[in-house]
């Protein structure tokens, strides 16, 4: 496990809130995490109001596992670690997100979308697996625009060859 985590300085200079929230909250990572992406009203976007839940997008080396029994047990294992340490005083809503079109998920990796960034044109281009409110498992192709994902702001990210 991945914990605690170094955030990085970007979080703690431009939203010291979420930082605090964050850094209090026991937040514990899968070693499959690679990156931890901040969205949501405790994000770039603001206006969070004092019960919204955080935002949080675990970006997972699946090892190049096909969707099926064997990516989901990953994907449970990954937001299960998250969900039992998280000790927030808000929600966390945690998505774990992989790559299936081999292109890195660059488009997380940046504050603000741009129009065209996406080879494949930024629709249903990611897998998405999530454990929330009655809902587990692989959230189908449903439209879901990465556009819609922005502003966010990369908060943690492994180094490379090890855990940071």
């Amino acid at each position: 496990m991945v914990h605690p985590l170094a955030f990085s300085p970007i979080l703690r200079d431009t939203l010291p809130e979420a930082h605090a929230l964050l850094a209090s909250a026991n937040l514990t990572l899968h070693p499959a995490v690679t990156r931890v992406v901040l969205c949501g009203s405790r994000g770039p976007a603001g206006g969070a109001r004092p019960d919204s839940d955080v935002d949080l997008t675990l970006i997972v080396d699946t090892g190049g596992l096909p969707i099926g029994p064997e990516l989901a047990r990953l994907l449970q294992e990954v937001l299960d670690t998250a969900l039992e340490n998280w000790r927030g005083p808000v929600e966390a809503d945690l998505a774990a997100v992989f790559d299936t079109q081999g292109c890195g998920l660059a488009c997380f990796a940046v504050r603000d979308y741009r129009q065209g960034a996406c080879p494949t044109g930024g629709v249903d281009c990611f897998g998405i697996y999530k454990v929330q409110r009655g809902f587990d498992g692989f959230v189908p192709p449903i439209g879901v625009r990465v556009a819609l994902v922005h502003p966010c702001l990369t908060i943690w990210q492994a180094e490379a060859g090890g855990d940071a």
